[in-house]
Parts: C-alpha cells; sequence; structure tokens
C-alpha cells in the first residue's frame, strides 16, 4: 500500500470513527436544548463546559502524551507505558472530582453532583482508553466503543423524552451508563493491567514535560471560547448563554473532520518525526487538504441557509430560529478556525507545543479585548463578531510559523 493510500484509509477511518462521537454529541444536545426551557438548557452547557475545563487536565497531561509516546513504541514498552498511564490517570482523578463536587454545592446543584461526578470520571476512563486506541491507529475497534458511548447516549435521553422524565440529573445519569459500557469494551480490546511493572515516576516526568505546555495551551484554547458563555451569562442571562450553544450546534455538525483530522494528525507527524526523512510538515498537510472541502461546503451552506438550518435543528416554533443573523457571523469565524486547528495539531505532533501556545495566547488576548465592548452592547452578534476577530488574528499569527518552517527555516522551540 502507497504511503498516500496510507493515509487516505487512516483519515477516512478516522472521519467515520468521529462522525459517531460528533453525532451523538449533536444529538444529545439538540434533544435537549428541544425539551428543557433556554434557562435550564443554559445551565446545562454551562456545566458541560466546566466539566471539558476539567478535561482539559487529563487530556492534555496524560492522553496527549500517552498518544505521541505509543505511536512510536511496540510490545512490552507499550504495554508498561499503558499501565502507567491508567495510574497517571486515577491519581489526577481524585482532585478533579473534589474540585468538581465543590463548585457543584457552591452553585446550588448539590442534588445532581453524584450523577455529574459518576458522569466525569466514566467519560473520562472511555476518552483515556478511546485514545489509547487511536494513537495504535486501531481506529476501527474505536469505533465499536464510541458508538456505545455517544450513539447510546442520544438513545438515552430519547427514551428520557418520550417517558416524560427528561431533566439534568437523568440526563447525566444516562450518560453515566452508556459511557461505562464503553469503557468496559474498550479495556477488554486493549487488555490494560495494573499488575505490569511501570515507571509511573519516569513516566509523570516525561508526560509533564511534554503535556504542560499543551495543558497551558489547551486551556486558553478553550476559554477563548468559553468566556463568551461566561459574559452573556452575566450580562444577559442563561438564555444568552444558551443561544450562543444553540448555534454552536449547528456549526458543531462539521466536528468529525476537525477533531477526527485532529486526533490523527499529531501521531502522524510524531511518527514522520521520529524516522527522521524531513516529511513531518508534508504528511501532516496532506490531512489538513482532505478536510477543506466538506469543512468549507457546510460552513458555506451555515452561511447561506442560516435560517433553515436553525428551522431544521430547533422547529419552526423555537427562539433560536431568530439568530439567523449570528450564525452566518460564526460561520466565518469557524472557517477561520478550521486552519488554525490543523496547524496546532501538527505543532503538538512534533513537540512544538510552545508555539501553539504562543498562537492561542494571541487569539485569547484578542478576543478579551474585542469581547467586552462587543458583547456589552450588541449581546450575541457582539460576542460573535468578537470570535471573528479572534479567530483571524490566530489564523495570521500559524500561517506566519508555518511560512517560517516551510522556508526552510527549522522548526524549533525557543
Amino acid at each position: 500500500m502507497s504511503r498516500k493510500s496510507e493515509h487516505f484509509r487512516r483519515a477516512s477511518w478516522t472521519l467515520v470513527d468521529q462522525a459517531v462521537v460528533s453525532l451523538g454529541n449533536f444529538l444529545v444536545n439538540i434533544l435537549i436544548a428541544r425539551q428543557l426551557p433556554p434557562g435550564e438548557y443554559g445551565a446545562f452547557a454551562l456545566l458541560m463546559g466546566g466539566l471539558f475545563t476539567l478535561q482539559i487536565v487529563n487530556s492534555s497531561l496524560i492522553f496527549y502524551p500517552m498518544s505521541v509516546r505509543m505511536a512510536v513504541s511496540n510490545g512490552d514498552d507499550e504495554k508498561a507505558l499503558l499501565g502507567a498511564s491508567t495510574r497517571i490517570f486515577f491519581l489526577f482523578l481524585i482532585p478533579l472530582c473534589v474540585l468538581l463536587t465543590a463548585s457543584l454545592f457552591a452553585f446550588h446543584l448539590g442534588a445532581i453532583a453524584p450523577s455529574v461526578v459518576a458522569y466525569l470520571i466514566l467519560w473520562q476512563l472511555k476518552e483515556g482508553t478511546r485514545r489509547a486506541l487511536l494513537a495504535r491507529f486501531r481506529i476501527k475497534e474505536a469505533i465499536v466503543g464510541d458508538a456505545v458511548s455517544y450513539l447510546g447516549q442520544s438513545a438515552v435521553i430519547f427514551g428520557f423524552v418520550l417517558a416524560g422524565s427528561l431533566n439534568l440529573q437523568n440526563a447525566f445519569w444516562g450518560m453515566a451508563a452508556m459511557s461505562g459500557l464503553a469503557v468496559l469494551i474498550q479495556a477488554r480490546q486493549l487488555r490494560v493491567s495494573l499488575s505490569a511493572p511501570s515507571q509511573v515516576r519516569l513516566v509523570l516526568t516525561d508526560f509533564w514535560s511534554i503535556g504542560g505546555w499543551a495543558l497551558a495551551n489547551n486551556l486558553i484554547s478553550y476559554w477563548r471560547f468559553y468566556i463568551f458563555f461566561g459574559m452573556l451569562g452575566v450580562g444577559w442571562g442563561a438564555a444568552a448563554a444558551a443561544s450562543f450553544q444553540a448555534l454552536l450546534n449547528v456549526l458543531n455538525l462539521a466536528n468529525p473532520v476537525i477533531q477526527g483530522l485532529g486526533n490523527i494528525i499529531p501521531q502522524t507527524a510524531a511518527r514522520a518525526r521520529a524516522d527522521g526523512d524531513g516529511t513531518e510538515w508534508s504528511t501532516a498537510r496532506t490531512y489538513m487538504l482532505l478536510g477543506v472541502p466538506p469543512i468549507f461546503l457546510y460552513y458555506a451552506v451555515a452561511f447561506i441557509a442560516s435560517e433553515f438550518l436553525l428551522r431544521v435543528f430547533y422547529g419552526a416554533a423555537s427562539p433560536y430560529v431568530e439568530l439567523s443573523l449570528a450564525l452566518r457571523i460564526l460561520a466565518v469565524a469557524f472557517v477561520a478556525n478550521y486552519g488554525v486547528e490543523m496547524i496546532c495539531s501538527f505543532l503538538h505532533g512534533i513537540d512544538a507545543p510552545r508555539l501553539a501556545l504562543a498562537i492561542n495566547i494571541i487569539g485569547l488576548g484578542v478576543a478579551l479585548v474585542a469581547a467586552f465592548p462587543l458583547t456589552s452592547m450588541f449581546g450575541l452578534a457582539g460576542a460573535c463578531v468578537a470570535l471573528v476577530v479572534a479567530n483571524v488574528a490566530r489564523l495570521a499569527a500559524s500561517l506566519y510559523i508555518v511560512a517560517r518552517a516551510t522556508g526552510n527555516e527549522p522548526l524549533r522551540q525557543s
């Protein structure tokens, strides 16, 4: 099989896998948005945002370094790495659960704390086993667990809708149950063993050297979005935050392409770098270009037929149908975001997270400067304009870094 054929095969299965994940998440969000009033859906969106913030710790300090190292390891080394990663995961999970529980009680959500904490634990276990499969390019096997987890969650939520018992607590219990079932499947596929000897301290040190910068980068990248939820929630109420999430739901339908390629580019670039043939960028660019046609086609449809999409997603009587202008603005922001995310995935794969961090610091700085006046004056539409400005700034910084890298200057961290 030629190298291009291999790239295409991997990319195809990765997109299928991510399509399963994104479809499940999409259906869960749409069902909850349709059934709960905007205020409650806004609370769900804010709560999920907090969970994703906690997830960034595991993703940056465990899952990402594990993916990079497993991409170039074999045999006993791979088993020892997986065993050490599992131990580190449980070590990190304790303070994260304590922090989550304290936060829920602080915001008078203690009644749903058991279901939310259970979901966090099982969701993170599921993500860890999934990343291990993807790191070894066992993508077809990962699809099984992802289908059980994410499509299963949407089926459970739909069951609650039919029974007339959908609320936040039941939603989180249902999502936790399907995540737990997927963990059992993927742990069996990996044959995870905690009894195998592993040098946890050495692995943790190595993971920190790789993931410390990635943690800062991912937190900044995420908060570049989450500040808009905060500003809209404080300034315009939970319904405004719900409206922002409703728009994201529509555009996130393209996530299978972005996240799928983002899952395969880092380890592919890492493997090309280990080969020492200087093909890191050309290999990563091959995957990036594969995603351009579907991404730009969907965002063009979102821009041109925004009101139609909102009606399809939420129904003709939904208050979200009136957000067509904001959706058009946000579609422009997402076009710029695609190129940035692909370049940052490449930078992570070649152990250059500080360069990705610099790109996202620029984006966060511009977002903070633009978001406050625009959101204060124009609400949701202003927040969307501020996100366009921030993403254009990130894209300019990304292209500058790539131009230096491809202009025969070695891409090094200072």
